[in-house]
């Protein structure tokens, strides 16, 4: 039995990892990366001379897949706990803390996102529990779509994308709310009235 894996990135290592791990020794598998070197946007670069991840360089840690499959694999020695300094994100030619009081960078309440955005968007963000929330439960959108509509893009692009890139190294735009973001699923498929509650809720 020959199988192919197309993209040599974490899921296509994984995939072959699990189907090695089904067909035993015997099974051809084929991992087919059309770049020079396997492991997709995560890799370990240089900066000022000292190795750093690149990529997604963090997980979630309510979501246990990740750690489940480095104690799998062994490698869970190599995993490094936050220290708990405070993030920052570049917006408007200077840092500002990220904010504090989100579900992956989507804000419970204006305040927390005060100085990052505009005061039309914190006016947004302030009004949306009074704009009917139109969501159907099972359904799934991409994070981009449904914060940025609720929000506002400058929520998306200074406060979600940092924090998703660095979980997920990919931008908000190519991943569902449901992979990303389970229990603020589960809480607009439970009836949430608006994304401010569901958050709330989630948190």
């Amino acid at each position: 039995m020959r199988i192919a894996i197309i993209g040599g990135g974490i899921s296509g290592l994984v995939a072959a990892y699990r189907l090695r791990q089904r067909l035993g020794a015997e099974a051809d598998l084929v991992v087919l990366e059309q770049s020079a070197r396997v492991g997709g946007v995560l890799h370990t670069g240089e900066l000022a001379g000292e190795p750093v991840d690149l990529g997604a360089e963090a997980f979630v840690g309510r979501r246990p897949e990740v750690l489940e499959l480095m104690t799998e694999l062994g490698i869970d020695d190599q995993l490094v706990r936050p220290a708990g300094k405070r993030p920052l994100v570049w917006a408007q030619g200077t840092a500002h803390p990220l904010p504090g009081r989100t579900l992956m960078g989507i804000p419970s309440d204006a305040e927390s996102l005060r100085g990052l955005v505009d005061d039309a968007t914190l006016a947004q963000v302030a009004a949306e529990p009074q704009r009917a929330l139109d969501w159907t439960p099972g359904a799934d959108i991409d994070v981009h779509s449904l914060v940025a509509d609720r929000f506002g893009r400058q929520v998306v692009e200074r406060s979600v994308d940092p924090l998703l890139g660095g979980v997920y190294a990919g931008t908000s735009a190519s991943i569902g709310v449901r992979a990303a973001l389970p229990t603020l699923a589960a809480a607009l498929d439970r009836g949430a009235r608006s994304l401010t509650e569901a958050v709330r809720e989630a948190l």
